[in-house]
């Protein structure tokens, strides 16, 4: 059935004070068109307090509908949602009766925003830098704008920022990449098909709320192999971006966006500027009370103008891995200053990695695109943190004039269990990637680092058949702690067909063969490891959160239960699959707190002694 849109000519905004859900009284306007510079109307929705303001606005843009209520596309997280949420955006039930105006925003082809569908283009980014001017010459706006969102909402922030609006003030890009080809398109220079698809399929076909001509992305990647001009008009100028910026990371998401969060932290040209990097699945973190507390806390400051000290915090702040758990860690740097750069050797002969170089010549070989070779460290004696970016540096030789390299390394416990990450979907994923096409493997040696190579992808470098090559591979941040008895192993695969849907396996993609591994003197394969030595002067918060791989849910398919738990010394509710999403003075406040979110979540209520044995769980009600 196709979806009627109203024109601007017919359309009217629609002013509603809506006062329905839980007492959040707020002015919703629907259907404001704003005229952008080339007279093409783009449509927005506003959320704001009661009364004329002046507010602090977040302005948020993206092609996926803001119509489109959350829970009408995709599956309830267990977090509180207002009739107004829309996936991946800051919900107006929240931020309004914090005093801010929000505006939501059609990108030109959807919705009501008539025109081409060009996501990313220097025309769509115009659209929005138009509309946050509009926006912050309202009369209920402070003339001071935030971004804020997750994924898409985030990517279009980099680009925005970097055209320098007038009314900016801030930036939160939560889990955004910024590089349309290294990090969405074309990783280590392999089609990532398996991503592409699924994200077209969703947005613009299973939701056909496109309303004109589509510049489609999947006929442009696959057109276009190499990095080029069309690439480099999508990707962000980090290096002009200047206004205030808070870029939280996420350690498992390598499908896409982890790689710009950072490089965006260390290449803006903004004197303030922060780096949150967490766990959790692709959307849970940014709906948590911590995480809409860091939110709040910085665009308060910014964009409110709320003197809360917020300048003052460290400038990073990490979520330190340990196994299944995780500590919070305030730093000042990234890569960490302290950073003590190993290079942990690869044996072929013996299938191992040590810190010493193998003294013999040695050689593993593999068939591709099915076989891998797999190599492992002695157990730890000592805990061993790896916290920063990962190089491989790799001789290879290939009966084939190319083949695709998948790398994984991996975490495995005084048992043998494989200590996983949480990936996008909250399942579990190695504790890190990376990727090559060994005809990629030329490298920009004005922007490569010792620790991150930066490939042109500009040509392809067929390799001679048989003749060995050296290929440097980055591998995306990581964070882990061994403990003793814990194991690191690195993974060379010819396929990442385990990282369904995240695949790049689109069909003639590189020829098959037969890849050998080379090491020791003359070829000597190493990882780069960013080791952290331990510094009891700086030893974090001290609070280890639970965070499983993925969600647990009840016997009955209930979502994950939440728990009133006893944390190093701190009374907190907890969710199951993420961890901590709040913390009391009292155990009282606590039991509280943790009932009333189980109410709303439909689901069991665990509350534990001090010593963590379960005292009494609370079933959720019919």
């Amino acid at each position: 059935m196709n979806r009627e849109f109203e024109s601007p000519a017919t359309t009217r905004p629609r002013r509603a004070l809506v006062t329905d859900w839980e007492g959040v009284r707020l002015v919703e306007d629907k259907n404001v068109f704003v005229t952008t510079r080339d007279g093409s109307p783009i449509c927005v929705d506003v959320f704001r307090p009661e009364g004329e303001g002046p507010h602090p606005t977040i302005v948020t843009m993206s092609p996926y509908g803001k119509d489109v209520y959350w829970l009408s596309r995709y599956p309830d997280h267990g977090f509180d949602v207002s009739p107004w949420a829309v996936w991946e955006t800051p919900d107006p039930g929240w931020w309004v009766p914090r005093g801010y105006a929000l505006v939501r925003v059609d990108s030109r082809g959807i919705g009501n925003s008539l025109g081409t569908l060009d996501p990313l283009s220097d025309k769509d980014t115009e659209d929005y830098y138009d509309v946050i001017e509009w926006a912050g010459t309202q009369s209920w706006s402070n003339g001071k704008i935030g971004l804020l969102g997750i994924s898409f909402y985030a990517i279009v922030q980099w680009k925005v920022a970097a055209l320098h609006p007038p009314h900016l003030a801030a930036i939160i890009p939560w889990e955004g990449a910024n590089d349309l080809y290294r990090e969405w398109s074309y990783q280590g220079g392999i089609y990532a098909n398996g991503f592409v698809d699924f994200w077209w399929q969703l947005h613009f076909i299973d939701q056909p709320l496109v309303n004109g001509p589509v510049i489609d992305w999947r006929e442009q990647f696959l057109n276009r192999p190499l990095a080029d001009e069309w690439y480099q008009e999508r990707s962000a100028r980090l290096d002009q971006i200047d206004v205030p910026l808070l870029s939280a990371g996420n350690w498992g998401a390598f499908h896409l966006h982890l790689r710009g969060n950072v490089e965006g932290f260390n290449n803006v040209s903004s004197k303030v500027k922060r780096l949150v990097m967490m766990t959790g699945s692709h959307i849970d973190p940014f709906y948590t009370e911590w995480g809409k507390a860091e939110q709040l806390r910085f665009l308060d400051r910014w964009i409110k103008g709320e003197d809360n000290g917020s300048e003052n915090d460290p400038p990073v702040r990490l979520a330190i891995r340990h196994g299944e758990a995780i500590e919070w860690r305030d730093e000042y740097e990234w890569p960490l200053a302290r950073t003590q750069w190993r290079r942990l050797y690869l044996d072929a002969g013996e299938l191992s990695l040590s810190w010493t170089a193998p003294h013999g010549a040695a050689r593993a070989s593999y068939e591709a695109p099915r076989g891998s070779v797999t190599l492992v460290a002695a157990t730890t004696t000592e805990e061993l943190e790896i916290t920063g970016p990962v190089k491989l540096h790799l001789w290879i030789l290939s009966s084939a004039r190319d083949t695709d390299l998948f790398v994984s390394l991996r975490q495995i416990d005084e048992h043998g269990t494989e200590l996983s990450g949480i990936g996008p979907r909250g399942g579990p994923v190695p504790m890190s990637v990376g990727w090559l096409r060994a005809s990629h493997r030329e490298l920009d040696e004005r922007r490569s680092l010792e620790w991150r190579p930066w490939h042109t992808h500009a040509h392809a470098q067929p390799l001679v058949a048989d003749e060995p090559t050296l290929v440097d591979i980055e591998i995306w941040p990581t964070c882990m702690v061994l403990a003793p008895g814990h194991q690191l192993r690195l993974e060379i695969r010819g396929n990442d067909e385990h990282m369904n849907p995240l695949s790049h396996n689109y069909p003639g993609g590189c020829p098959a063969g037969e890849v050998t591994i080379l090491t020791g003197p003359g070829h000597d394969s190493y990882v780069l490891l960013p080791v952290i030595p331990h510094d009891d002067d700086r030893p974090g918060d001290g609070v280890r959160l639970a965070s499983v791989p993925e969600r647990v849910g009840t016997a009955d398919g209930q979502r994950g239960r939440v728990h009133t738990v006893l944390s190093d010394g701190h009374w907190t509710v907890e969710l199951e699959g993420y961890g901590e999403i709040s913390r009391h003075p009292t155990m009282d406040e606590a039991i509280v707190a943790g009932r009333e979110r189980a109410r709303r979540s439909r689901t069991d209520h665990v509350v534990h002694h001090e010593n963590g044995a379960v005292a009494e769980i609370h079933e959720a009600s019919p």
